[in-house]
Order: C-alpha cells, then structure tokens, then sequence
C-alpha cells in the first residue's frame, strides 16, 4: 500500500460518507493504492454505524478503528498513524474543511523536492474572529519563545508525512501528547503548503475557547521548561522587593517617626503576593500533573474492535 489517509472523527455521522465519496472521487487517480483509517473517538452518534457501513458497502480499502470512549483527537492521531502501512500518510479531518485534493498537491511537492520528508498545510486566509486570531497568535509567540521547536503559525494537522516521519513519531512512548509540537521535535524537512479551509459540510467545530486554551497549556508544558523559571524568578524579584519594603518601612518608622501604612496597603500586598504564589502553585501544578499522568504508563486509548472492508 502506498498510501493511507488516516481520519479521526467524533461526532461525524454527517459528514463520514459524504467525506468518503469526495475523496474517492478527488483522489481517483491513487485511489485503487489507497487505505483509509477511520478512528472513531468514542462519538455519541451514530459515527460508528456510518463506518461500519462504509467497510461493507465500499470496494476500496477502508479500515475503522473504535475507541471504547472518547480519548482525544491526539489519541486518534496516533492510533491512524499507526495503524497506517502506507509509504505516505495523510492526516486530514472528516468534516471537508480541508478538502483531499490537496493529498494530490502535497503528494506532487515531496516528488518534486527529495529534500523534503513531509508537507504540512497551513491556512492562506483564516476564516475565524478577530479575538481567537489573536489569543492564536499569541500562543504561537510564546511557545516558539519558551521552546526548542519552532511551530508554524496556522499550520494545521493536515500533513502528508513520509514513512520515516511516521515511524519516528509512532515511536515516541509519552502518554500527554501534542502532535503539533512533535511534528517539529522529531525533525525531517518540511514543507509549507498554503490551502484554502472551506466550509464544514456539517455540525460545528468540537473545539471550544477553554478546550483550544487547555491544548495551548498542554503544548507549553510538554515542550518547555521556561514557566518554571519564570515562576521562580518571581519568587526571587518579590522577594528583593519585599525587603526593600522592609527596609524602607523601618528607616522612615525609626529615623522620621512615620507611621506605617494602614489596612488598606496591608490588604493588598497579601493579595498581590497569594495571588502570585497561587499562580506559581498552578504553573508547578501542571508539570507535577503531566509527570503523573506519565508514571502511570496507562495506554493512550483502548480500542473496542477494528473493522476492514478487505485487505489489498
């Protein structure tokens, strides 16, 4: 098999055939060298159903991994990639917002560049408000600053990798995943395509402000150490300037017999400094929580049963 095009789905009982067909007709000329891998992430529709129809009614290569329950599109990413046996793999969503013709493109690019070992996507007009362009960018900004890697702004999950590059990230054993962040750490040459994202075909987006905010935590987390530097070096600046205070408030008490600022001042120093301590507990927190989770070795997905439509 040359290619697999690997499609994680929660929720997608729309879109899962309708995304099928597009695909078998927009990639008909490697069609008959082609495996499809759904992962069905625990939806609550009838997404399963749907796939299960797709294995057998279709002539073609389809393959449906079932989750026991929902574990994350990371979870889903990495059952695809490695249930994958292509020599290429795509990533692509089922919902047609990043149509497959552009496997065709990415596909023509690496034959093109031999120096190039995948080809990532990125979105040439961003179709989303103002507000989340800029909670975006300022994720990207930090991350890049606080990390090793450096990730490309806008650029999504949809990639076309070549077998090297699935191997290496298969082969990564961490449980608290961050595939955009892993996708730059494992190294290889890549590519950035630009593409246009069209409309859903149907439903909405599963990724809501505090679920895409909870995923930049991750990311910062699992690729830089810097918030725990940053922690202590608050530590360290409040305490300088508290003993300046210190020492203030005993020169200007002894020497000109002022009195001590009042209640109000009291108040807000121990506000400020428990605020401060809180955040820095939250900061300590995460990493102390991402180590658990580690230590436990727990697998990152059950599946439940696999379905083909038949092997080639």
């Amino acid at each position: 098999m040359k290619f697999s095009v690997v499609v994680p789905c929660y929720n997608e009982e729309d879109n899962v055939e309708l995304f099928f067909s597009t695909a078998v007709s927009e990639l008909s000329s490697i069609i008959d060298d082609t495996e499809f891998i759904f992962v069905n992430d625990g939806s609550t529709d009838k997404t399963f159903e749907r796939l299960k129809e797709l294995c057998q009614n279709t002539k073609y290569c389809v393959k449906t991994i079932n989750f026991s329950r929902n574990f994350g599109k990371e979870a889903g990413l990495l059952a695809g990639l490695t249930e994958a046996n292509g020599e290429y793999v795509a990533i692509i969503d089922a919902d047609l917002q990043q149509r497959p013709k552009y496997i065709l493109d990415m596909y023509e690019i690496l034959c093109k560049n031999k120096e190039y070992d995948a080809v990532a996507a990125y979105q040439d007009i961003r179709k989303e408000g103002k507000i989340l362009t800029f909670f975006k960018d300022t994720f990207y900004g930090l991350i890049n600053k606080m990390s090793e890697i450096d990730l490309m702004r806008s650029a999504s999950d949809f990639r076309l990798l070549k077998r090297c590059v699935v191997d290496a990230i298969i082969s990564l054993p961490e449980k608290c995943r961050f595939s955009k962040g892993i996708f730059s750490w494992v190294g290889f040459n890549t590519f950035y395509m630009p593409y246009t994202v069209e409309e859903r075909a149907s439903g909405t987006s599963k990724w809501s402000f505090w679920k895409l905010f909870s995923y930049a935590v991750d990311g910062i987390v699992a690729f830089s150490v810097k918030p725990l530097l940053m922690a202590s070096v608050a530590g360290i600046i409040l305490f300088i300037l508290a003993l300046i205070m210190m020492i203030y408030t005993i020169i200007k008490t002894v020497c000109f017999g002022e009195a001590v600022a009042g209640y109000p001042t009291i108040v807000s120093l121990i506000l400020l400094l428990s605020g401060v301590q809180l955040l820095c507990m939250g900061i300590l927190g995460q990493y102390i929580a991402k180590n658990y989770t580690e230590t436990k070795n727990r697998p990152v997905y059950v599946i439940k049963e696999k379905i083909s439509s038949k092997e080639k």
